[in-house]
């Protein structure tokens, strides 16, 4: 394997899967199966790396996700026995690969770290310098600089001075070319005079007068006014538009007076009826009877008893405020936190294989009639390749389509030995996005492989005409899994405030790569 960007978090790559019983628990074994075959093709390669990570998560789906699906111990009884007999086998050769690994993980670590000396003194213009190596740099220097040389308040010396003794017994050896790199930020960053006191003041929350002076409560004789509901702007009035890979920046929504197209009013997230108070609904006239209804002999006959009905379920609204851009987010070469960029493999996708598509829905699409197909490929090298288009039985609307005989689509990929890769589909008459049905339903695909792809062709949309998505892990793929509601709908923006689906990072083009086409219809 090349040498790392960064170290590997085994920790996020290994992350346990939690079940969805919406999911059928076949499903989850076919996740299984392919993590198999991932790691017999890792293992035939002598990626070691790989192999470890790739069996840790089926350790951790055949142990803490598929036993807590509701049908496990119902259904599948042949599958539950194999599978917990493979797992033995996995564990024992998980303990005889661990030395192997760690040894291996360490040389990559080792690696990484000449490689980015080696960059540094390489590194001749400091203007060149990009944004992810500069904190690298910036440590090496504040490790190296003379206290003396700075001239600093007592306090500020003082805790630069702790700062720069922890970062010393981390140091290591520094070239000629590296000690003039720092020089040269020395006089960069110090040769600028300290702010004076009168600005310090002016800028402090605290007063003028800072920590010394005696704080004043509100003066009696002033009114607050709060904001009401109204006064209060939308995601879209502060500015959070983002601009997508293929650099197209998103607009805001147009005057209440102009005419909405048919894709503005799928999307509209408020009906008016959020405002509306909510009903009892049970009526309190049974509890509240008048007592002198008794004094007056009455004779008062119990309602008859209620009866068990079925109630559809219903689900409180999203504040506008809560409510999800339903428009892409951007590529992220460096995703952070739990989905790190080494979690995912490279996807190559033919470069005809979206043309050959567009030709084959053609029909379709001139009937207002959306078309889908299933991606599917294989893995060399660390990298899936989408060597083949399944075009399935389907039943298809102007905004929506159901495959069908999913069976066949399994068999195919069985006799073949292919990977799920994700799916393919056309906005005959709409713009390029993903709408809450596209959304779940690719949510089964990328829960099957954490690669899979989803691919909008939109012929009519004159801004971008094809666009590919996966939902961000795990914010988006949390909202979705927790969403039980069906056809079109608002989703709530996920807690870690990134988009619930975005284009991908991962994904190239490949012009020398052949799809082959087979069409079940």
């Amino acid at each position: 394997m090349k040498p790392l960007d960064r170290p590997i978090n085994v920790n996020a790559m290994t992350r346990k899967i939690n079940v969805d019983n919406r999911i059928p628990l076949r499903h989850y074994y076919r996740i299984a199966d392919n993590l198999i075959r991932q790691a017999s093709i890792y293992r035939e390669e002598k990626n070691i790396i790989d192999l470890y990570i790739i069996l840790l998560r089926f350790c951790s789906l055949l142990s803490e996700t598929i036993p807590l699906h509701r049908d496990y111990q119902l259904l599948l009884p042949k599958e539950r026995v194999f599978y917990r007999r493979k797992l033995l086998d996995v564990i024992e050769e998980l303990e005889r690969m661990k030395a192997e690994f760690n040894r291996r993980l360490d040389e990559l670590n080792k690696a990484r770290t000449i490689a980015q000396l080696n960059c540094l003194e390489n590194t001749s213009n400091i203007s060149t310098v990009s944004s992810t190596e500069y904190p690298s740099i910036k440590k090496s220097i504040s490790s190296n600089l003379d206290i003396k040389q700075v001239q600093l308040h007592p306090a500020s010396r003082n805790a630069l001075h702790s700062s720069w003794k922890h970062h010393n017994t981390v140091t290591q050896v520094a070239s000629p070319k590296t000690l003039q790199i720092e020089k040269q930020f020395q006089k960069m960053s110090f040769s600028l005079p300290l702010p004076k006191e009168e600005t310090l003041s002016r800028h402090s929350f605290l007063g003028p007068t800072g920590l010394h002076g005696q704080w004043q409560g509100p003066i009696a004789g002033t009114k607050v006014q709060y904001p009401s509901s109204a006064d209060i702007p939308s995601t879209e009035d502060l500015g959070l538009n983002q601009t997508g890979k293929d650099g197209h920046v998103a607009t805001k929504n147009g005057d209440p007076g102009e005419a909405r197209s048919t894709m503005e009013s799928v999307l509209s997230l408020d009906d008016g009826s959020w405002l509306q108070p909510a009903e009892d609904s049970c009526s309190l006239s049974t509890v509240e009877r008048r007592e002198d209804s008794f004094e007056l002999n009455n004779i008062w006959q119990p309602s008859p008893p209620p009866v068990l009905a079925q109630v559809q379920q219903e689900y409180l609204p999203i504040h506008p405020s809560k409510v999800a851009d339903p428009r892409p987010g951007p590529a992220k070469s460096l995703p952070e936190g739990m989905s790190d960029s080494s979690s995912y493999q490279h996807l190559h996708i033919p470069v005809k294989m979206m043309e050959d598509f567009l030709r084959l829905a053609q029909a379709n699409t001139a009937k207002n009639l959306e078309t889908c197909g299933v991606l599917a490929g294989s893995l060399k090298n660390r990298v899936f390749h989408i060597t083949t288009l399944i075009i399935p039985k389907q039943e298809s609307t102007s905004d929506s389509c159901q495959t069908m005989n999913e069976e066949e689509i399994f068999d195919i990929q069985d006799k073949l030995s292919l990977f799920p890769l994700g799916w393919i589909h056309t906005h005959p008459s709409q713009t390029c996005f993903m709408s809450s049905v596209d959304l779940h339903t690719h949510y089964s695909y990328q829960v099957m492989l954490p690669e899979a792809i989803a691919i909008v062709m939109a012929p009519t949309d004159t801004s971008r005409q094809h666009g590919i998505f996966h939902l961000s892990d795990p914010g988006g793929i949390s909202v979705i899994r927790n969403c039980q509601e069906r056809g079109f709908h608002p989703h709530e923006e996920p807690d870690d405030g990134n988009p619930i689906y975005e284009h991908c990072s991962h994904v190239y083009m490949n012009t020398k790569l052949k799809c082959d086409i087979v069409d079940l219809r």
